[in-house]
């Protein structure tokens, strides 16, 4: 599975290139990331067991942000069922929903709540990392965030009761694919439009043509400033091949 199907199916609440972007720039793609306050890389663990144990052993002061999307999780509450990579972007984009609907009142960040979303996501209402922002909004934008394949062992399974970890015994396994997948085949296309015949009308009973029509996604506006390249995460390389 690639990055941005992941994405697509799981960030339901949120505009999938929004997400995708925010998740390259926070993890640089890798599910068992881990950043840790003050540090600028993030630590990318080799599977979902070893960043668990890690981080409930050495981060017990510290402010961490793990999984693909940097969700904000104190160390002790560092679980399977948040580290699992739908169900962390997943919570991410509840959260950046949320967020925006609050820049909306914002007597200064109003004007475009989705970056303001995005900042205070990243940072806080106090110190909202713009820098962050200005950088999703760039590769939005442009649309230069990569997709690769997933390491094995990822999925878009929403919760998971990995009995082989005993840090967690979440809820059954759900499947979002499954449970929204005319939804996700539909953001996935306005990721990467194709052409296509257009679908003949249908009537109803009184002769009337009937359509379906989406609602456009929104998408984050790019300040003026050129956004650089943070360069602080390390990258997967789009050839590499699946793990």
């Amino acid at each position: 599975m690639d990055l941005v199907t992941l994405v697509t199916a799981c960030a339901l609440s949120v505009d999938p290139k929004l997400m995708h972007a925010l998740v390259w720039h926070q993890s640089g793609g890798e599910p068992w990331a881990v950043s840790v306050q003050g540090e600028a890389n993030p630590r990318v663990y080799p599977d979902m067991r070893e960043a668990i144990r890690e981080v409930r052993s050495n981060f017990i002061r510290s402010t961490v942000r793990i999984g693909l999307a940097g969700v904000s999780v104190p160390p002790s509450k560092v679980t399977a069922s948040v580290l699992l990579p739908c169900r962390n972007v997943a919570m991410a984009a509840v959260q950046i929903t949320k967020l925006t609907t609050q820049c909306k009142t914002h007597l200064q960040l109003k004007s475009d709540a989705t970056f303001c979303a995005v900042a205070v996501y990243r940072g806080s209402w106090a110190q909202p990392d713009v820098k962050f922002a200005t950088d999703v909004a760039a590769s939005v934008a442009k649309g230069d965030a990569p997709n690769f394949d997933m390491p094995s062992g990822t999925s878009t399974e929403i919760f998971d009761t990995a009995e082989e970890l005993p840090f967690d015994a979440g809820p059954p396994v759900v499947d979002v694919t499954a449970a929204f997948a005319d939804q996700a085949r539909n953001w996935s296309s306005a990721l990467f439009p194709q052409k296509s015949k257009a679908p003949a009308n249908k009537s109803d009973d009184n002769g009337a043509a009937a359509s379906s029509t989406g609602e456009p996604l929104t998408a984050l506006k790019p300040t003026e400033a050129k956004a650089q390249d943070r360069g602080l995460f390390v990258r997967r390389s789009i050839n590499e091949p699946s793990r």
